[in-house]
């Protein structure tokens, strides 16, 4: 490729970076759905769990330290978990995308500054 950038490979490189600025977006905003449903999956069975464990009679202070100790309980928080790592770091590929997006019209400015000062 040669340097600057003509009229035509500026447009491309900086559709080329909108686009992937997009799908960074969709990413982040899977990520975060994602975990929606996996904490509304991990509250409702820790709830069901401390019910349960209360209706055996077992202490109400008790109940939640033993809830969140039962295996499903337990997976069901692991996997809330690594979602939420996955959103995070769906949100810094974002702001890489966002930056990526940012040095491509830096630079189209220039190649135009560039072919301009050339003439």
């Amino acid at each position: 490729m040669e340097q600057p950038w003509d009229f035509g490979e500026a447009h491309r490189r900086c559709a080329d970076s909108s686009r992937r600025q997009e799908d960074s977006e969709d990413t982040v905003r899977d990520a975060y759905r994602d975990f929606a449903q996996k904490e509304e999956a991990y509250r409702t069975a820790l709830s069901v769990e401390i019910l349960r464990l209360k209706a055996q009679g077992i202490a109400i202070t008790a109940c939640d330290n033993i809830a969140r100790g039962d295996k499903a309980v337990a997976k069901l928080r692991y996997e809330r978990d690594v979602a939420e790592g996955v959103k995070e770091a769906a949100v810094a590929g974002g702001w890489r995308r966002n930056a990526d997006r940012k040095d491509a019209q830096r630079f189209a400015d220039w190649s135009m500054k560039r072919e301009l000062a050339e003439v």
